[in-house]
């Protein structure tokens, strides 16, 4: 999974035609157990995911409500499409099939 900061997060949005982002933050042990899931899950379905730490990026945090951590947000042709707050494979999968279609 790629690292994304502040200054790359919105060329990745803009190139990518689909892309999810993982949003996380070092301390936050959900998000390190999460991570191997979402870039399983997404290899799986064929998608790209990068993930950027929240906490040494604060202009994502002006620009996204997060839910809470991790949250994954999916984009479209530049476009924020949705958001979710999931530690779990199966809700996951759903979420990347549904952004998917």
């Amino acid at each position: 999974m790629n690292e994304l900061n502040d200054d790359t997060i919105f060329e990745v949005i803009e190139k990518e035609p689909l892309v999810f982002i993982d949003f996380y933050a070092s301390w936050c042990g959900s998000c390190r157990v999460a991570a191997p899931m979402f870039s399983k899950v997404a290899e799986a379905e064929g998608v790209k995911i990068y993930k950027i730490d929240v906490e040494k990026n604060p202009k994502i945090k002006e620009m996204v409500t997060l839910p809470g951590l991790p949250s994954v947000g999916c984009f479209k042709n530049g476009e924020p499409q949705d958001l979710v707050n999931v530690t779990k494979e199966e809700a996951f999968r759903e979420f990347v099939q549904k952004m998917k279609a």
